[in-house]
């Protein structure tokens, strides 16, 4: 059984790249409506550009996953575009190159809440 995603809308977060900017390329030769979602917004116009260039249509929203306001955002910016959100795949995440020694409380709490705990 196939399922058919032609005009759905999907926000992807972590999309400026890898295992984010992937899965926005796949859905885009479906015939899926885009919202990409991450920090890097030179990197996510990149994608964009090319969800284009496959006749796709992608809305380019430059979040910080760890800043509430950022993530309400990306929600408001999907239904004002496109009316509807139909796919979430939250990729976002976050890492930290530092000893344990380095690596402050601060750190940690970033770490958990863009990495487990965005919310959209």
């Amino acid at each position: 059984m196939t399922r058919d995603l032609r005009g759905k809308v999907a926000i992807i977060t972590g999309a400026s790249s890898g295992i984010g900017g992937e899965p926005a390329l796949a859905f885009a030769r479906e015939g899926v409506r885009l919202v990409l979602a991450a920090r890097r917004e030179e990197r996510l116009r990149e994608v964009a550009e090319a969800v284009n260039a496959m006749d796709g249509e992608a809305l380019v929203v430059p979040t910080d996953m760890g800043v509430k306001a950022d993530v309400d955002h990306i929600m408001d910016a999907a239904l004002s575009r496109f009316g509807q959100v139909d796919i979430l795949v939250n990729n976002a995440g976050y890492g930290l190159f530092a000893t344990v020694e380095d690596t402050t409380t601060e750190d940690l709490r970033r770490i958990m809440e863009v990495t487990f705990l965005e919310e959209v």
